[in-house]
């Protein structure tokens, strides 16, 4: 008797691959994770035995007026790594295995557990490896980390908007910029505008200005100075903002295509116990800038998702 093959019935082949492919379109591998927890700047490394992955995380930050932390570093070792934890925001995995790896690799993934989340393995094949590895990788690592917290916050922001102060902005610079919902306080002057949430405990603040190319550090300070001292006083006439000498950092970023050029550092009011952080964005003649006044209180997250408008710039 000749051997039968069987075969599925092709119109019950066809509905399954239809159902599962509608399924896919529909949810998504992203639409059946939970949400992630944490807060912005939080990491959870895994499996970290001798540090070496917490200590480059935990670098501080540029150009802060008190000492902060890159990153916000929780440690846990592999076998406490529970279900409740993998929900983490962003996770960094450790792994040590000379089967495995010759040198310091990283890879990363997305949405694995939770979304939205970064997951980053780092392996190595020994712990002395990776401590060595750290020192050339860890920049890397933080970059990453970094701009994944920046596009969350840019996709934050988008549903968080003041679109009066869009407007204002558009008018007078015919520049477009995500600006933060809480700004509701503006000021105009001659190719300036400062707009501000206006709370005294903590006051943040993003200007826009017109300016001419600086080639040097110390150029861009004069023509700072100049430009925010004539529009951003104290109590007292004699009272304005200035930048502290010594505290700028400055380097070009490209950000979509289009070169940035950008300046960080410290501010202070002459005459008066005021001062804090700022950043600035310069593309072509105009700048962008955000800066905090928020005593008492660390302002790492404060800076950074202010910057995350700065980035939002289209002129």
């Amino acid at each position: 008797m000749a051997r039968q093959r069987f075969f599925p019935h092709p119109a019950r082949t066809l509905l399954c691959v239809v159902t599962l492919l509608m399924m896919m379109a529909c949810t998504g591998h992203d639409g059946l994770l939970p949400k992630s927890g944490g807060r912005a700047y939080e990491v959870l490394v895994v499996g970290d035995r001798q540090k070496a992955v917490a200590r480059a995380l935990s670098t501080d930050v540029d150009c802060l007026p008190q000492s902060e932390p890159e990153f916000d570093i929780s440690n846990v070792d592999s076998a406490h790594f529970t279900a409740a934890l993998a929900l983490a925001r962003n996770i960094v995995m450790v792994h040590i295995d000379p089967q495995l790896y010759t040198v310091t690799r990283i890879r990363y993934e997305r949405n694995v557990h939770a979304t939205p989340q970064l997951v980053v393995h780092v392996g190595a094949p020994s712990a002395a490896a990776l401590q060595t590895g750290m020192q050339s990788q860890g920049t890397a690592l933080r970059r990453l980390l970094n701009r994944t917290e920046l596009q969350a916050a840019i996709a934050r922001l988008q549903h968080h908007r003041n679109v009066q102060m869009e407007k204002q902005l558009q008018r007078q610079f015919g520049a477009t910029m995500w600006i933060p919902a809480d700004m509701t306080a503006s000021k105009r002057g001659r190719s300036f505008l400062w707009m501000s949430n206006n709370t005294a405990s903590e006051l943040l603040n993003i200007v826009v200005y017109r300016t001419r190319r600086c080639r040097t550090i110390q150029a861009y300070t004069a023509q700072r100075d100049s430009i925010m001292g004539a529009n951003i006083k104290g109590e007292t006439d004699r009272m304005a903002m200035q930048t502290m000498p010594g505290s700028v950092r400055r380097y070009t970023a490209t950000y979509k295509g289009r070169p940035v050029v950008v300046h960080r550092g410290l501010w202070e009011m002459a005459g008066d116990d005021m001062g804090g952080p700022f950043v600035s964005h310069t593309v072509d003649d105009i700048t962008v800038e955000a800066f905090v006044y928020a005593p008492g209180t660390k302002k790492r997250n404060k800076l950074r998702q202010l910057e995350a408008a700065l980035y939002t710039l289209k002129y």
